[in-house]
């Protein structure tokens, strides 16, 4: 198991995405699996990165990942204002490009590509929870 510790600073997002992804629990993934862990980790780093800590704060963002039989489950956890993204209305996809409100997709991606995602807020810390089935050729 890969444990990360971070400071989510605006700015910083990719550079925590490049450590994410050189773990060995994700760089020995397929293409393809590895490809769909990067775009679901770029939105959530993102999102933390840039909406978590309020104006002029600095927190953390915790990352770890694991491989297990044939799932990796990576879990974030960081001390920012409370934020269920499961929770999020969801984007109506249905709509044009040109019809529709700016923001949500990307959650909305997260929890669509993942085979599983769960959130809790405990102990003054939001705890999200992703995993996916992957391959098991590379």
């Amino acid at each position: 198991m890969s444990e990360l510790h971070f400071q989510p600073i605006k700015g910083k997002a990719r550079e925590i995405l490049k450590a994410i992804l050189q773990t060995p629990e994700i760089s020995s993934c397929s293409l393809k699996d590895g490809m769909l862990l990067r775009l679901v980790c770029e939105e959530i780093v993102m999102n933390v990165t840039s909406y978590a800590y309020p104006e002029g704060t600095v927190d953390y963002l915790n990352v770890e990942i694991e491989k297990k039989n044939s799932r990796v489950i990576i879990r974030f956890e960081d001390g920012g204002v409370p934020f269920n993204p499961l929770e999020q209305k969801k984007p109506d996809t249905t709509l044009s490009w040109k019809l529709r409100r700016i923001g949500g997709l990307g959650i909305f991606l997260v929890i669509k590509k993942m085979d599983d995602a769960r959130y809790a807020y405990v102990d003054n810390k939001n705890v999200l929870t992703i995993e996916k089935v992957i391959s098991t050729r590379p």
